[in-house]
């Protein structure tokens, strides 16, 4: 038997491995598409109007977007990777799926005045339950993929099975009418918080950042950041950090983001002489940072005001100072990369300069400004979302290449709906992951179990804690991510150890962003690696090292709070410049050179000494650290320097 061979697994188990794989995304033509066309218009209508006029429940808001997305869901995801196009199964899946949907519906009003323990299931009920629930997880293997849909399956046998364990993981038997009432019914489940955020102003946010694109948005930002970072040394590499974190603000997606602004600008970064490899992961790393920088960020976001009841535009405030300390942690590292490497500027007739960006393309301002206004002004995120949206429109026909016709209104409505399939299918299954959770009394259990494997103590509660996130975030997408860590870890960061809930939802929202980087599963790199032409598993490493900011300010900001804008304005600002040298220190520490030179491994150990210092609040011990790490920063700058220069002088 050949040695590779063996190392195989056998044909049973890959093909079983294979039914919990991610499937094909597929966009339909034909009959197929022009219903995906009409339903994909009917979702964008419902859902603005009832986003500026009318009003509707959770329970049916959420019904009705299922109604009209689960046939979209099923006609545009096939069955297995190895098949190409839709078949019968999949047109009889979206069939039963809208009927459910469309069950529910009809009885929003009896559910509404639903009262557990004394209100019974239906047998229209058990049906359409049942099959919702199924089609559910179906979903979830077909456009997550193997984490969360693994977690599913899990939690779903230790609800049926839990109660024949012994020890403390043991729970009382469920009924199957009770796991339905709450599945189905409340809003711990399918119809809870994270589908309704879904289906309410995080599709709306999508369906804007699409529209933006096409409008011109996209190269107003490349050409913005061509402007300002153009010119310096490496500068195609900072123009790709600056204007994918400009767009990714606005799309809130890290794939979407790579896959807009990635085949700009990975092939110029290559050009002047970056590794694919490289080129791939900065892309990845600044596409990814959107998620956290406002305005609009992510769907994780949107989630966690729901879940916290803080308003949208406080998280977007909150979020600023980090996001931006998590940019300059990439901005440093591609810096110092450039510097040591001798990398080239951005051709010059590449470079539009700034006035004649703004003048070329001024009615792509018009959006972000009057999406800022309405943020400031207080107006709620899905009247924010779907006001943007208009404004986008509205301010696209003052442009000649820009503007949104029919054709351009019903291709942005389509790729919308497609964009929210697996958006959808992961939050769906969160919400059975909640409910699961809730109905065995799991999170108290984890609880315990942190507390055993930390021995009781806060830092390593809080290292276990981003461990856990990280891991997670392997299988699983940053929305799925950040609904299991508020689930299992915020119990225990805010009761056991008594942070306020804002800081520990902010720490978790940075961590489930950074799923879309870390390896093995990483959505972000492999977009990015795809475009390159590079190895994904080469690639995911080097992201991870470029997002150091995002790995280390969520623990500065625990103790301090100045960076989310919390405190006065001497807290504020103190607390960011702290941060600021975090970051520095840490990108110094990973790179490990100076200029072009090789630094020493204690000069390494002392920038990760005063780092760990700086994240500890003791104001004096903080600044102390400070100074020594721009100290030691500046010794090993001048010495660096004057070897360059003696050994120029000598050549």
């Amino acid at each position: 038997m050949p040695a590779d061979r063996a190392l195989r697994p056998s044909g049973f188990f890959s093909r079983a491995l294979s039914i919990l794989n991610e499937t094909r995304r597929v966009h339909p033509t034909g009959v197929p598409g022009v219903i995906v066309a009409g339903l994909s218009l009917l979702a964008v209508f419902l859902i603005c109007w009832l986003a500026l006029v009318a009003h509707a429940t959770q329970h049916l808001q959420i019904s009705l977007f299922l109604l009209l997305l689960l046939p979209i869901c099923f006609l545009t995801t096939t069955v297995s990777a190895r098949v190409e196009r839709t078949l019968p199964v999949d047109w009889a899946l979206g069939v039963v799926g809208a009927g459910a949907a469309l069950w529910f519906a009809l009885n929003e009003p009896r559910y509404a005045n639903w009262m557990a323990g004394f209100s019974e299931l239906e047998t229209g009920d058990f049906v359409a339950g049942t099959a919702l629930v199924l089609i559910c997880v179906e979903l979830c293997r077909r456009t997550v993929g193997v984490g969360l849909t693994g977690v599913l399956f899990a939690l779903l046998a230790y609800v049926a099975f839990g109660h024949l364990l012994s020890g403390s993981f043991r729970h009382p038997a469920v009924n199957y009418a009770y796991f339905l009432e709450m599945q189905v019914i409340g809003t711990d489940g399918v119809f809870g918080s994270p589908l309704y955020v879904a289906a309410s102003y995080a599709f709306l946010f999508v369906l804007f950042g699409n529209f933006y694109v096409i409008s011109g948005g996209g190269q107003l930002f490349f050409d913005l950041a061509a402007a300002l970072t153009g010119r310096m040394v490496g500068g195609p590499a900072k123009a790709c950090v600056l204007s994918s974190g400009l767009y990714g603000s606005i799309s809130g997606s890290p794939v979407a983001d790579v896959a807009t602004t990635g085949p700009v600008s990975i092939p110029i970064m290559k050009r002047i002489g970056i590794p694919a490899e490289k080129a791939g992961a900065i892309e990845a790393a600044a596409s990814t940072g959107g998620s956290m920088l406002p305005p609009v960020m992510g769907a994780v976001a949107f989630i966690m005001a729901d879940f916290t009841g803080i308003p949208y535009f406080k998280i977007c405030l909150y979020a600023a100072l980090p996001a931006l300390g998590y940019y300059l942690g990439i901005f440093l590292l591609v810096h110092f990369d450039a510097v040591r490497h001798d990398l080239p500027r951005l051709p010059e007739e590449e470079i539009v300069g700034l006035p004649r960006a703004l003048a070329r393309n001024w009615p792509s301002v018009v959006p972000i400004v009057a999406l800022i206004w309405l943020l400031v002004h207080g107006y709620s995120a899905a009247y924010v979302a779907a006001g943007s949206v208009l404004a986008v429109i509205v301010s696209s026909w003052f442009s000649v290449e820009g503007r949104i016709g029919p054709r351009r209104f019903l291709a942005a409505c389509v790729e919308t709906c497609h964009s929210a399939v697996p958006l959808a299918a992961a939050v769906a299954a969160a919400g059975i992951v909640i409910g699961c959770i809730e109905l065995t009394g799991l999170s108290g259990k984890f609880t315990l179990l942190l507390f055993e494997l930390s021995g009781g103590y806060l830092i390593p509660s809080l290292m276990l804690s981003a461990v856990i996130l990280v891991l997670l975030g392997m299988g699983m997408p940053t929305t799925g991510v950040y609904i299991m860590g508020v689930a299992l870890l915020a119990p225990v960061l805010i009761v056991k150890f008594q942070f306020p809930p804002m800081q520990v939802h902010m720490f978790l929202l940075f961590y489930s962003c950074l799923s879309a980087i870390t390896p093995p599963v990483a959505v972000a790199s492999f977009a990015a690696a795809s475009i390159a032409g590079a190895n994904p598993f080469k690639l995911g490493p080097y992201a991870c090292k470029l997002a150091v900011g995002g790995f280390v300010l969520p623990f500065f900001f625990l103790f301090n709070t100045g960076i989310l804008a919390q405190g006065t304005w001497i807290d504020i600002v103190s607390h960011t410049s702290l941060g600021a040298v975090l970051v520095l220190a840490s990108a110094l520490a990973l790179h490990g050179w100076v200029r072009r030179q090789p630094m020493p491994a204690l000069a390494r150990l002392a920038f990760v000494a005063c780092g760990v210092v700086i994240v500890w609040p003791q104001p004096a011990a903080q600044a102390a650290a400070a100074a020594c790490a721009l100290g030691l920063f500046g010794l090993l700058y001048r010495a660096a320097r004057a070897r360059e220069t003696g050994a120029l002088a000598i050549a």
